[in-house]
């Protein structure tokens, strides 16, 4: 008896079995639904200790696009902001360290009590931008799709302003979030000048699919711009 065929066809089945495991393995997992807004979603930085919020830093260096040395006004920015208490080791950075503590999705409800739309909340150490967000993007969220959202903020001290975008790729998974890409601008000015950092790209590390993750958990109420 010729055994040959069928222990091909044995070995196939394997290895279609292997492989679809490895898939299913690879799918996220279904997004609990969101039943309550706001939605708060606390980043945490998988390198951190104790679930600890991710921080990036614009202006690397103290410099800005053009390689100025702007350590000396972005240290006057910085004393108008304040001091970290979550990353004291921040405050001797050269740059410009912003804390990116959490994501808030609010549902604004119209006067009959329908669907009006949407807004992001994303919060840093002292205060929060707050922008629409887009219908379309919002549904892909909440469904489970990758999805991404601009947040743009700005301030104004006189003598000082300040312009920033926060651009981020998510998605719902499990109980959680999961942040696949992070891009940041920031412009500020002094008196007549103005200082632009390099643009900042953050993705995934080697060996993980995602950048930061999040959680469900209420976020403090904080000043938004």
């Amino acid at each position: 008896m010729n055994r040959a065929p069928f222990q091909r066809s044995l070995l196939l089945f394997v290895v279609v079995l292997v492989a679809a495991q490895a898939a299913q393995a690879a799918e996220p997992a279904k997004p609990k639904p969101v039943k309550e807004f706001p939605l708060d979603l606390a980043i945490i930085d998988p390198a951190g200790k104790d679930k600890q919020p991710p921080y990036i830093v614009m202006f690397p260096g103290g410099k800005d696009e053009d390689d100025r040395d702007v350590r000396r006004p972005l240290g006057r920015l910085e004393a108008l902001r304040g001091q970290s208490k979550l990353f004291p080791e921040s405050n001797k950075d050269p740059g410009l360290p912003v804390v990116m503590r959490g994501l808030r999705l609010h549902r604004l409800p119209s006067a009959d009590g329908t669907l009006a739309g949407y807004e992001m909340e994303l919060q840093g150490e002292f205060n929060a931008v707050r922008v629409p967000a887009n219908k379309d993007e919002v549904a892909r969220f909440l469904a489970g799709e990758p999805a991404q959202f601009s947040l743009r903020g700005e301030k104004n001290y006189g003598v000082y302003s300040y312009d920033s975008t926060t651009t981020i790729k998510l998605q719902l998974v499990g109980d959680g979030v999961v942040i696949r890409k992070l891009e940041g601008e920031f412009t500020f000015r002094e008196g007549l000048r103005r200082y632009t950092s390099d643009p900042l790209s953050l993705e995934p590390p080697a060996g993980r699919d995602y950048l930061y993750r999040g959680e469900r958990t209420e976020l403090p109420n904080l000043p938004t711009l």
